[in-house]
């Protein structure tokens, strides 16, 4: 990706942040009883006004910006625009956006669905050829005219929820207890320069009950926070909720996939947050072919408990190279002191399929740990040793917080799952084939002469892994060429940035450049913790 992409690619980004924030403003001044500072209704109307057109045309603008990243088509507009789309609302005002229950619950059960759809007073506008839709497959459309309401549809659906996706959804529930955040998966498809994408589809699982679901006003929200005008309701099913709709249905030929690459490439951190808001706890976009292959196959990612390890003195533990000889590769593999594997079955008779293949990590984000595992994971475009998966054979290395967030625990469900911690770090350990590994590479932090992990030089301590040009790598694929075997885990009650084994941050461009780094805290915060000597244990769950 060039730098002009990557300036498009950033435009898109801060353009999705202020219609995000406009769109706060809007309902704070829609729902504040002191009318947000503004001394008369009529003043209050105009402003809303306002930042409804504002709205519309930061969205108009992202739309342009988005076509001219993921199509390369030049757009031009005349001096007098066509007006914008009508905003997406069920009423004059926006729909207020649900707040989560404290104690979400997945229900086992298919509760009974409301009698009837709650409907504005307007109905979706009908094109003049529109064919009659069958009795299996109905359409609420975000858009009203001033037409006669038709009968009213019924887009439950009696077909059961499955198996698989149940023990998916069970799955991403968890994931949302602890995030707050749906888990995105999309079909890796899209990617493919040979794929046509005849349908579009986006599927929403939400932990609510059927009885307490509004189709419209859920509609209109996801509409809102993903900026889509083609959207339509196919069908609900209950048990969980799971909503199905079709998307970019006018949208032909090629632009329907690059509609959807660029829905995928666009959800940020606060939109997730909106999501989660609507307790959306799942969500895919693309061919529903793709959605039943992939439920099916994540399903069956399951522990293998009988491989959790503890790492520490008391514990599992070992001096130098691993002592069991089992053959992992020409690359050691070192006691990952202070952290504890959750592992992961991968294969039947795994050291038989894997016997050659080298110990390696990976660092994340806390929210993506578990999203990595269950979604897959992006091969990096733009990284100093070329495109490809990024690991290393040194689990110092990879606790950077440039590589692996440190989250302070604060919810009540983190603090539950991690006992006494203060403070997380989430890392996956894998398998790699060494003839998969493309490169070794020095350090990219900046260290000068700092040793940092003695068990490594720093020139080889950058892994650069083979995707073999697949433009998502499933760690849970045993035929992938890098697997994962499990989740890293580092618990402490203070901040690991005071451990012994992190010191060599303060030699890299965590000093220069905190920005860039997932620190947790404020440098100046860290820094008066190690001056006043405090310190740091490791704590085992």
């Amino acid at each position: 990706m060039d730098k002009s992409a990557e300036k498009r690619l950033d435009k898109i980004y801060r353009l999705s942040d202020d219609i995000t924030e406009s769109r706060a403003r809007l309902l704070s001044i829609t729902y504040s009883k002191d009318k947000s500072g503004l001394t008369t209704e009529k003043r209050r109307k105009n402003r809303i006004e306002d930042l409804t057109t504002d709205i519309d045309k930061l969205k108009l603008k992202r739309q342009d910006e988005i076509m001219r990243h993921y199509s390369n088509v030049k757009l031009t507009r005349k001096s007098s625009p066509s007006p914008p789309p009508t905003p997406l609302r069920v009423s004059s005002t926006p729909s207020p956006v649900p707040q989560p229950s404290r104690t979400p619950t997945l229900s086992p059960s298919h509760q009974s669905p409301p009698p009837s759809l709650h409907r504005s007073p307007s109905p979706p506008p009908r094109p003049e050829s529109a064919p009659v839709s069958s009795s299996s497959s109905f359409d609420i459309r975000c858009e009203h005219s001033n037409d006669q309401p038709p009968e009213e549809p019924n887009i439950w659906s009696t077909e059961p929820v499955s198996a698989d996706e149940k023990a998916h959804y069970h799955k991403c529930k968890q994931y949302y207890d602890i995030i707050q955040q749906p888990l995105v998966s999309v079909s890796e498809k899209i990617f493919y320069d040979d794929f046509e994408l005849l349908a579009a589809s986006l599927v929403c699982v939400l932990d609510q009950d059927a009885s307490d679901f509004d189709p419209e006003t859920f509609l209109n929200n996801i509409a809102n926070i993903l900026n889509i005008s083609d959207i339509t309701i196919r069908k609900i099913q209950s048990g969980c909720v799971k909503v199905i709709f079709d998307i970019y249905k006018n949208v032909a030929g090629v632009n329907k996939k690059i509609e959807v690459k660029a829905l995928y490439n666009s959800i940020t951190d606060k939109i997730l947050q909106s999501l989660g808001l609507l307790k959306v706890l799942f969500m895919f976009m693309g061919d529903i072919e793709t959605y039943d292959k992939t439920i099916k196959f994540r399903s069956q990612v399951t522990l293998h408990p009988e491989w959790n390890r503890i790492y520490g003195v008391n514990n599992s533990y070992w001096p130098g190279v691993a002592p069991d000889q089992l053959d992992r590769g020409p690359h050691p593999y070192y006691c990952p002191l202070g952290w504890q594997r959750f592992s992961f079955y991968v294969a039947d008779k795994f050291y038989q399929k894997f016997k050659g293949w080298s110990v390696c990590y990976h660092g994340t984000k806390f929210a993506y740990g578990l999203s990595i595992l269950l979604s897959g994971l992006k091969p990096a475009e733009i990284a100093a040793h070329g495109g490809g998966i990024y690991a290393s054979p040194s689990i110092i290395y990879t606790a950077h917080p440039r590589y692996s967030e440190i989250k302070r625990i604060e919810s009540k469900g983190e603090s539950t799952f991690f006992k006494d911690g203060k403070y997380v770090q989430f890392v996956l350990q894998c398998r790699v084939h060494p003839d998969n590994i493309k490169k070794t590479g020095q350090e990219t932090l900046e260290t000068c002469n700092t040793i940092i992990d003695p068990n490594f030089d720093n020139d080889v301590i950058e892994w650069l892994i083979d995707a073999q040009g697949k433009p998502m790598m499933d760690f849970n694929d045993p035929n992938s060429t890098i697997v994962c075997t499990g989740l890293m885990v580092r618990v402490t009650d203070n901040h690991p940035g005071l451990l012994s084994d992190s010191q060599w941050w303060y030699h890299t461009f965590l000093t220069k450049h905190p920005e860039y780094c997932m620190l947790g805290v404020d440098l100046d915060e860290l820094q008066e913790k190690k001056d006043n000597e405090e310190t740091c244990n490791i704590i085992y769950t």
